[in-house]
């Protein structure tokens, strides 16, 4: 049985309501959270790490506080091991790549301060599930903090 092609009008519906829906995804899917998290950070292989931490996670990456971005000891090439640990005993892992650089006087500056933003490239089902559970039930009691403030 050969396959029908969809009618445009359809397709067009369709590849709109999944566009908004990872433009909501993207919206929703990101938290600022009051306390930091833990972030450990090395290349592939090497025995080196660095401890750092961030408070803005979403599910495709993260956002590092870092005053001096330029001293950032990885380059945009660089491929990196990343052990994030959401809460005590529950740490996961990740590969990731250094998405963007925003540096003290970058317009971005004003919005999220200077800073390194990681992308996550490679992550297995276990700990995806684990980071959207965290980000859906942070993003839950955000907002019943703001509706109970508000």
């Amino acid at each position: 049985m050969v396959p029908m092609p969809m009618p445009k009008p359809l397709y067009g519906q369709i590849r709109r309501v999944l566009m908004s829906a990872r433009k909501e995804s993207r919206k929703n899917g990101r938290i600022k959270l009051g306390e930091p998290l833990l972030v450990v950070m090395g290349s592939i292989g090497a025995d080196v790490r660095y401890d750092m931490s961030t408070r803005n996670i979403s599910h495709t990456g993260f956002f590092l506080d870092f005053d001096k971005p330029g001293r950032f000891p990885f380059t945009a090439a660089s491929i990196m091991e990343i052990w994030l640990e959401l809460e005590p005993g529950n740490t996961i892992f990740f590969n990731g790549k250094m998405a963007r650089v925003v540096f003290p006087g970058d317009e971005r500056a004003r919005e999220t301060g200077p800073g390194i933003a990681v992308r996550i490239i490679q992550i297995d089902t276990k700990n995806e599930r684990a980071l959207l559970d965290f980000i859906d039930r942070k993003a839950k009691e955000l907002q019943h903090k703001s509706n109970n403030v508000a």
